[in-house]
C-alpha cells in the first residue's frame, strides 16, 4: 500500500492541572485506500491515548513509531558549554589539590627530621635561635594554609560536581522530549475523492496550569474587581503555535474508575528495621509566584472565558488563541473579571501583632468557581500583598485581607504583671496580668472594626484561670477557647480602648510555659 508523509499543525490544546490534551490537524486530498505517516512528533505522548477522526471518512488501525533525532538544539548545545567550563574549572582545582598535597608533605619532612637539625646546628653556632624560629613560623603558616586551601577546594569541587550532575539531569529530560520521538501511522479508506480534514489527538505531560487572582480593592466604592487567571506552563518538547485553548478542571491523573470495596485487614504491628532513604535524582523547577514574577511574566489578555460544566468538571474555553514556545515562562492568561460588592472592616488581633488589616467580605455573584489558588491584593494601583485562596463557589462568601493599613494605629499596652508567691492552706504562684488594647482613627471617616483578644486556656488541672476582668462587655464570646470578640465603629480621630485582666494559679515550684 502507498504512504503519503503528511504534515500536521497543533490546532487546539486542553490543558489540564498536570498534561495537555493536544490536537493536531491536517489536510490530505484522497482518492483511494493508503497509508498516511505524522512524523515528528514528542517521544513523550502517551500512546494509548492516541485518537483520530475525520467526517466521511473510514480510519483503520493506529499504529506508532519510535525514532530518534540527532539534531541539537540551542539549549542543549547551552548546557553542553556549561558542563565543560565547570568541567574545565574542576581540572585547574585538582591540579592545585595536587601541589597542595605536595606542600604538606615536603612541610612535614621538614617537622619530622627538624628537632635534630636544630639542636645540632644551634649547638654548633652555625644557625641563630631567630632565625630558626622565624623559619618554624613559616612552616607553621605553611602548613595552616595549605589545609585551608584544601578544605576550601573539597568544597568548591562538590558544588561544581552537584551543578554538573544538575545540568547533566536538565540535558537529559530535554534530549529524552525532544531526540526521541515518535511516528504515527494509520491507513485511511475515502469513500469520495476530495479534501479531508483529520484530526490527530493525544495525552502528554509536562505541561498543566494553575490558578491565580488578582483582587483590587476600592474602598470608597465598596467594590472588589476579582481578575481570574490561569497560569499555564509548558515543557511537551513541542511549541503551540496560534492555538485554541482550553483550560480544564478534570484531573485525569485520579483516574476513572470507582475503587472496588476489599476487606479491612488489620493486625499486629512487628517493627521493622530502618533502611536507608535513597536521595531523591530529579526535582521539578518550581513554578515562579509572587508580585516580582508576575511583572515579568509574559501576559496573554482574551475575552472572558464562559465556563462549561461538562458533569464532573469545569473548563474554560478561551476566545483568543494563544502561541506558547516548549519552555518559556509561565504565561498568565486571563479568564474572566468580575466585580462584587464588598462589606470592608478593619480585623485587629493586638496580642499576635498590632496592625489594623483591611479585609473585605463578598458574595461570588460572578458564575464562576473560583478555584484555590494564589492571589495578589492591591488596594487601588498599590500592591497590599499575597495570599492563598480557597475554592470559592458561586453564591459563596468569603473573606479577603488586603493588607495593613497604617492610618489605623493600634497599640497593646501592659497594665499589669505581678508574680506572688504564698497561701494559708496550699503555697501557689499567682501571676497577675492585665493589658490594654488602643484602637485610635486617623482616617477623616468613621470605621468598622472587629478586634480579638484572649486569656490563657490551662492545659493541665493543676493550673487554674480566674479573675476574669474585660471592659467593654464582648459582642462574641468562646470560653472554652478563651477567645473574645468586639465589633465596633470609630469615628474620626476617635480612639476605642479595651482593657482585658486575668489571673493565673499554678504550683509552687511549677514553672508555667507559654504565658509569656
Amino acid at each position: 500500500m502507498a504512504t503519503l508523509m503528511a504534515n500536521s499543525k497543533i490546532d487546539a490544546v486542553i490543558v489540564y492541572s498536570d498534561r495537555v490534551l493536544v490536537t493536531r490537524t491536517l489536510k490530505v486530498d484522497l482518492k483511494k485506500t493508503i497509508d498516511i505517516e505524522i512524523p515528528d512528533l514528542p517521544g513523550a505522548l502517551d500512546d494509548q491515548s492516541i485518537r483520530t477522526r475525520a467526517q466521511d471518512l473510514q480510519i483503520g488501525e493506529v499504529q506508532v513509531r519510535t525514532g530518534y533525532k540527532k539534531e541539537m538544539r540551542p539549549e542543549e548545545k547551552a548546557i553542553e558549554q556549561k558542563i565543560k567550563k565547570l568541567n574545565a574549572e574542576d581540572r585547574a582545582l585538582a591540579d592545585e589539590h595536587l601541589v597542595l598535597q605536595e606542600k604538606q608533605k615536603f612541610l612535614n619532612s621538614i617537622t619530622v627530621t627538624g628537632p635534630e637539625v636544630i639542636s645540632s646546628e644551634l649547638f654548633t653556632g652555625k644557625v641563630a635561635p631567630e632565625a630558626w624560629r622565624q623559619g618554624l613560623v613559616f612552616i607553621g603558616e605553611g602548613m595552616t594554609a595549605a589545609k585551608i586551601r584544601i578544605a576550601e577546594i573539597e568544597r568548591v569541587r562538590t558544588d561544581i560536581k552537584e551543578k554538573i550532575d544538575a545540568l547533566n539531569r536538565e540535558l537529559h529530560d530535554i534530549k529524552t522530549i525532544h531526540q526521541n520521538r515518535k511516528t504515527v501511522v494509520f491507513d485511511v479508506h475515502p469513500k469520495h475523492e476530495k479534501e479531508y480534514t483529520i484530526e490527530l489527538s493525544y495525552l502528554i505531560y509536562g505541561g498543566g496550569w494553575r490558578t491565580y487572582y488578582e483582587l483590587r480593592a476600592d474602598i470608597n466604592a465598596k467594590k472588589v474587581t476579582i481578575s481570574y487567571f490561569g497560569k499555564v506552563f509548558q515543557r511537551t518538547g513541542e511549541d503551540w503555535d496560534d492555538v485554541r485553548m482550553t483550560l480544564s478542571t478534570a484531573q485525569p491523573v485520579l483516574g476513572g474508575a470507582a475503587p472496588e470495596p476489599y476487606p479491612w485487614y488489620i493486625d499486629l504491628y512487628i517493627p521493622r528495621p530502618k533502611r536507608m532513604a535513597h536521595k531523591e535524582e530529579a526535582k521539578s523547577a518550581p513554578a515562579p509566584t509572587g508580585a516580582a514574577a508576575d511583572m515579568m511574566m509574559d501576559e496573554e489578555l482574551s475575552e472572558a472565558a464562559l465556563p462549561v460544566d461538562t458533569g464532573i468538571a469545569i473548563s474554560y474555553p478561551l476566545a483568543d488563541r494563544f502561541s506558547i514556545k516548549s519552555g518559556e515562562p509561565e504565561k498568565k492568561v486571563l479568564i474572566a473579571n468580575s466585580e462584587v460588592k464588598v462589606d470592608f472592616e478593619y480585623f485587629i488581633f493586638p496580642r499576635r501583632a498590632e496592625h489594623a488589616f483591611s479585609t473585605g467580605t463578598f458574595k461570588n455573584t460572578s458564575g464562576y468557581l473560583f478555584l484555590a489558588g494564589d492571589a495578589n491584593t492591591y488596594v487601588g494601583d498599590d500592591f497590599t500583598g499575597q495570599m492563598t485562596i480557597d475554592t470559592i463557589a458561586p453564591d459563596d462568601e468569603a473573606t479577603v485581607s488586603f493588607g495593613i493599613d497604617d492610618r489605623v494605629k493600634v497599640e497593646r499596652k501592659t497594665k499589669k504583671s505581678k508574680v506572688s508567691k504564698g497561701g494559708l492552706v496550699k503555697k501557689a504562684t499567682k501571676y497577675d496580668h492585665e493589658y490594654e488594647n488602643t484602637i485610635t482613627n486617623l482616617h477623616k471617616k468613621e470605621i468598622s472594626c472587629k478586634i480579638v483578644d484572649q486569656i490563657p486556656v490551662a492545659q493541665n488541672p493543676d493550673i487554674k484561670v480566674g479573675n476574669v476582668d474585660i471592659d467593654p462587655k464582648p459582642t462574641k464570646e468562646e470560653k472554652n477557647q478563651g477567645l473574645f470578640e468586639w465589633q465596633f465603629s470609630v469615628p474620626p480621630g476617635e480612639k476605642y480602648v479595651i482593657t482585658v485582666g486575668f489571673s493565673v494559679e499554678a504550683p509552687y515550684d511549677a514553672q508555667v510555659e507559654g504565658l509569656a
